[in-house]
C-alpha cells in the first residue's frame, strides 16, 4: 500500500455534525473525540470559535506518548499551560500552532497595564504560558495565516466577486443584517 494511502486510510474524525459528503466518504471515520486523542500520532484542530473544544490536561493524558498537536482552529481551543506541561513530561513530542490562547496581547504586554480594567490573572497565566511555548525547541508557531492558501484565497476571491454580482444584479447575498458577539472560548479574539 502505498505511504499516503496508508496515511489516508488511517484517519479519524472527530465531528458533531459532518456534512453529508463527509459522511458518505469511505476514508471519513468519525470517532469520539476521546478515542481519536488515543489512537491517533498526529491530532489537528480546525474546530470554530465557540464550538466548545478545550484541550486540557485530561484530554492529553487520553494521548499517545509522542504525538503532535496541531492547531489551527482557535486558541483558546487548548490550555496553553496544560500544552506546556504535556510538552515538557514527553506526553507530546512537539506542536504547531497557527494560534495561541493571548495572542492579541502577545508582543504587546504593556497593553494589558493600559487599560483601566483590573488585571485579570487567568490571563496573565495564559499569556507566560504562551511565552514558554514558543521558546520550546518543539513548538513551531506561525503568525496566524493557516487560511492563507490558494485554494482559499481563491474562495475568499470568488465569494466576493459573487457578492458584488449579486448586489449589482439587486439581489444581494451574504448580508449582515446585525453584528452579535458570539461567546467565545477564553483566548479567543473577538
Amino acid at each position: 500500500m502505498h505511504q499516503r494511502d496508508r496515511l489516508r486510510h488511517g484517519t479519524l474524525a472527530c465531528d458533531p455534525s459532518p456534512d453529508a459528503a463527509a459522511r458518505k466518504d469511505p476514508d471519513f471515520h468519525a470517532v469520539p473525540l476521546p478515542e481519536l486523542l488515543a489512537a491517533s500520532d498526529v491530532i489537528s484542530l480546525h474546530a470554530p470559535g465557540g464550538s466548545g473544544l478545550r484541550l486540557s490536561d485530561p484530554e492529553f493524558a487520553l494521548m499517545k506518548t509522542g504525538a503532535l498537536l496541531i492547531n489551527t482552529a482557535r486558541g483558546g481551543s487548548v490550555d496553553p499551560a496544560a500544552l506546556l506541561r504535556a510538552l515538557s513530561s514527553g506526553r507530546l513530542a512537539g506542536a504547531g500552532l497557527d494560534v495561541i490562547a493571548e495572542e492579541q496581547a502577545f508582543g504587546d504586554e504593556a497593553e494589558i497595564f493600559r487599560q483601566d480594567a483590573a488585571v485579570d490573572p487567568a490571563q496573565l497565566r495564559a499569556l507566560l504560558a504562551d511565552h514558554a511555548l514558543v521558546r520550546l525547541p518543539n513548538v513551531l508557531v506561525t503568525p496566524h495565516i493557516a487560511y492563507n492558501t490558494q485554494e482559499a484565497v481563491d474562495r475568499i476571491i470568488e465569494t466576493t466577486l459573487g457578492n458584488i454580482e449579486a448586489y449589482a444584479a439587486g439581489a444581494p447575498r451574504n448580508v449582515v443584517t446585525a453584528i452579535t458577539r458570539a461567546a467565545t472560548s477564553p483566548g479567543d479574539p473577538a
